[in-house]
């Protein structure tokens, strides 16, 4: 599930908020998304996108986490701002063919507990190929999630075929 395409204006108002820790933007951007899932199945948990220990310490904060705490206020579920952890650093996914992003994140996720039968939900910023989002949920199926969805603020849209 997601609220907007990744196109302009909504890109710069993602980048402000990912990059200049725009908080107001980031607010806005949790709480469109927390209204956007409305209609979905509803999960047991949210969770947020992790990003290493390194990435935040030079931003300071996790985007995706600061969307799911608005998503999961919003619609009243519970959420594990801990049982997902980046196991190791990985290089940024812009820039990167889906089967390098594919392989940036193979096995950088972790669980710390076990989520036996839940449905989850996933929240990010922007999904482009869906390679954090696979590898985010195969982990959390590992650790006995019964059902994994992603509800990110954006979609990057496929490019125009050429021909």
């Amino acid at each position: 599930m997601t609220a907007f395409d990744y196109r302009f204006p909504l890109d710069r108002l993602v980048q402000r908020y990912k990059f200049s820790a725009d908080l107001a933007a980031g607010a806005y951007l949790g709480d469109v998304l927390g209204r956007a899932v409305t209609g979905c199945p509803r999960p047991d948990l949210v969770v947020a996108s992790p990003i290493s220990a390194e990435r935040l310490r030079v931003r300071g904060f996790n985007p995706a986490l600061l969307l799911a705490r608005r998503v999961s206020s919003r619609q009243a579920l519970a959420l594990d701002a801990r049982c997902l952890a980046k196991a190791r650093h990985t290089p940024p996914q812009t820039g990167l063919d889906a089967a390098a992003r594919r392989r940036n994140v193979q096995g950088a996720f972790l669980v710390t507990r076990r989520l036996d039968g839940l449905k989850v939900a996933v929240v990010d910023d922007v999904i482009t190929t869906g390679s954090t989002l696979a590898a985010v949920a195969e982990a959390l199926k590992a650790a006995g999630a019964a059902r994994v969805t992603g509800w990110m603020v954006a979609r990057t849209p496929e490019p125009p075929r050429q021909g």
